[in-house]
């Protein structure tokens, strides 16, 4: 059967009216991520993104709804509460982009018109965008503080989720943050977008070195079978065995575009978020410690990943001590 966008968006207003509009503790449902735009696919897969606002104490963080091999639902849910202070999101990355434009599938009252009529006043400010900037500079250079002392004992998913943040600090300040799946094929053009395409090589310095395509495809079975290992018992559902297309195809689909590097990053990241699961075999671990080790991530490489971390977040802050002073903050 061919699932088109269409029929993905009829599965999203179905679930928002079956099973959470009869339920009066949900304040809103909203379809978020990429099946906003026209076309969502990437490698033919992509998932249908939900959040779900409740009144009070939601009953979970996060759930996953296999629909088949390559298509999943991934629901969010927060507390209404989080939202009280419309004002206070034009400074937080996530949820203010979250916000701004999603699809409406369902609301009681009128918490979406009076939230985000709030929140869209003044959003793109320079200080607006600042402040979402901070809001991923200042846990990466919190993150670089605490591994500078013995960066050789740093763990891998450490530093990849202060690499993380310091890119998102760069993208926030020209649009909304980049997650797994197009993080590194839609980083240059917010590198670019504020006038420092540099930031693009400074990023590869602290994710890794010697990455060559024919590595991530020589690795792809590796990580599969680590990934469904780790997947059958995640601590974290980004690993959910749901999820394993959707990954797998946004690395095969990079690995054939004009920028094949770019599928490290699906790859490499949620590889570190499988090896956190605890649940690998021998086989796996021997695997995984020869992935670091080529990409300088293990103890003898990670002291150079540190010093690259350093090295993006001082530019990082110049540009934004000189962005502020450009606009009298």
């Amino acid at each position: 059967m061919r699932i088109t966008r269409d029929a993905l968006l009829k599965i999203a207003k179905d679930t928002a009216e079956k099973t959470f509009a009869p339920n009066k503790n949900v304040t809103a449902v909203f379809l978020l991520g990429s099946m906003l735009s026209e076309n969502p696919f990437i490698g033919g897969t992509t998932d249908v993104d939900l959040l779900v606002i409740y009144n009070g104490e939601p009953p979970d963080t996060q759930e996953i709804i296999k629909l088949s091999n390559d298509f999943h639902v991934d629901i969010r849910y927060e507390s209404a509460s989080i939202y009280a202070q419309p004002r206070e999101l034009r400074g937080d990355p996530w949820r203010g982009h979250a916000l701004w434009n999603p699809t409406l599938l369902h609301q009681k009252g009128r918490f979406f018109e009076y939230t985000q009529s709030i929140l869209r006043a003044q959003f793109d400010e320079p200080a607006n965008k600042l402040k979402r900037a901070y809001a991923f500079s200042a846990p990466a250079r919190e993150a670089w503080s605490g591994m500078q002392f013995d960066p050789s004992s740093v763990d891998p998913l450490q530093l990849l989720n202060a690499a993380a943040n310091a890119a998102n600090a760069v993208a926030v300040l020209s649009g909304e943050p980049l997650t797994e799946r197009r993080f590194l094929t839609g980083f240059p053009a917010r590198a670019q977008a504020i006038g420092n395409p540099d930031f693009t090589h400074l990023l590869f310095d602290v994710i890794g070195r010697q990455m060559t395509v024919e590595l991530v495809m020589e690795w792809l079975p590796a990580w599969e079978d680590a990934f469904c290992s780790a997947g059958l018992a995640p601590l974290d559902l980004s690993i959910h065995t749901a999820r394993l297309a959707y990954y797998k195809a946004a690395i095969t689909a990079q690995l054939e575009s004009d920028f094949p590097l770019a599928a490290i990053w699906p790859m490499i990241f949620t590889w570190a978020r499988a090896a956190e699961a605890g649940n690998f075999t021998s086989v796996h671990s021997r695997v995984w410690a020869r992935v670091l080790a080529l990409m300088g991530l293990d103890a003898t490489g990670m002291p150079d990943r540190v010093d690259a971390l350093d090295r993006y977040l001082d530019v990082l802050e110049e540009t934004l001590e000189q962005i502020a002073a450009k606009n009298g903050l």
